[in-house]
């Protein structure tokens, strides 16, 4: 029974709880966006999809502690998320097909950098923005859903035409089917309405349903066993949500692009990664905020405005996603890169742990 409610064994189940749910999820949306051209399904579709756990962890934090400690540890889920995706999911995307021995390089697209790039980084500004004025406010939380609105708008026109080289990769859409004792196990939920490994819309849409309610509680799962890790440790949540929860609601996310890339479906493989940052920060910190606010009646969340650091972490989000972004444009992805975008993210890592743990000294050289 200790097992039950111990905060790393629930740790480890919500993250595979998170992992096989995504899925399932995966393959109903694949099935049900399946007309979709490349580049468009991957930074759309995919993004929110593999997201669904960044913005449902921001949401139980925010409502289950209802102050600046619950609005900061699901921001720090998103930041730890969004420097993980950008950096380490093309990464180790290109590392598996490369240790496979399928290609020496994996490709990045300048026009999916320079395009969903400009959106990853405009949404990171007017959150550096809203954070250093009055927080994050009814407004605020409005313009950032906006701008996702904005770039589902323009990526959807920019890109109906699709890639002439991928256009040609055709997808099956079918599943495995184990034995129940291993489909209950492997949470294969179409198992459940379809023996023959068939898929149709409405078993695509019912999977859908039922593998976002296995999220949301395998998310709930993860919200607890951060608090309960941060207080055996004596850590704060918000480093502890930074690394833990970031890394396991990025799950899904890798696990997408590494099937697209084995599947040659590159420019969805490296788009997803910049998808899901804008869904995270548009979507994952604006739709919460904005429910929160309009719930209890408040214009604007007390206490989030010059606090240092989610002031500073919002500045190095943005600096890490310009300097790994460039790499990513100056040159495909191989093994020195890749190396060096890695160390990037490391790094990254210790900046905002270190900024955590001297919060009097930041707020003193900001004259807070």
């Amino acid at each position: 029974m200790e097992l039950l409610i111990n905060p790393y064994f629930l740790f480890v189940l919500s993250t595979y709880l998170i992992w096989r749910a995504s899925g399932s999820f995966d393959i109903a949306s694949s099935y049900l966006t399946r007309n979709l051209k490349p580049g468009i399904k991957g930074p759309t579709i995919n993004a929110a999809a593999s997201s669904l756990p960044e913005l449902l962890i921001s949401s139980i934090f925010l409502f289950r502690f209802q102050n600046i400690e619950g609005f900061s540890a699901g921001f720090a889920t998103i930041v730890g998320s969004s420097i993980f995706n950008v950096a380490i999911i093309p990464a180790i995307a290109f590392l598996v097909i490369f240790f496979q021995g399928r290609h020496k390089s994996f490709p990045t697209y300048k026009r999916i950098i320079l395009q969903d790039g400009l959106f990853l980084v405009l949404a990171e500004i007017l959150l550096l923005i809203a954070l250093y004025t009055v927080g994050i406010s009814l407004i605020f939380a409005l313009i950032l859903i906006g701008v996702y609105l904005l770039y589902i708008i323009y990526i959807y026109l920019k890109r109906m035409k699709g890639s002439d080289e991928e256009s040609q990769i055709t997808e099956t859409h079918s599943f495995e089917n184990y034995g129940w004792i291993k489909n209950i196990l492997l949470l294969n939920l179409f198992s459940f309405f379809n023996h023959r490994g068939k898929i149709n819309s409405l078993n695509a849409m019912v999977v859908g349903a039922m593998a976002i309610g296995v999220i949301g509680w395998a998310c709930n799962l993860l919200v607890l066993s951060c608090e309960n890790i941060a207080n055996s440790l004596e850590l704060d949540l918000f480093i502890v949500s930074f690394v833990v929860a970031a890394i396991a609601s990025s799950f899904p996310d890798t696990l997408l692009s590494i099937k697209d890339a084995q599947k040659g479906k590159f420019m969805d493989a490296f788009s997803n990664a910049y998808g899901s940052n804008i869904f995270d920060i548009c979507i994952g910190i604006g739709l919460p905020v904005l429910l929160y606010l309009l719930i209890f009646d408040m214009s604007v969340l007390p206490g989030i405005a010059n606090n240092p650091v989610l002031l500073y972490s919002a500045i190095l989000l943005i600096g890490f996603t310009m300097i790994i972004s460039l790499l990513y444009y100056l040159s495909n992805l191989r093994l020195w890169n890749t190396a060096v975008i890695i160390g990037l993210y490391l790094l990254f890592i210790w900046m905002v742990v270190w900024i955590s743990d001297h919060p009097e000294e930041i707020a003193a050289f900001l004259n807070l």
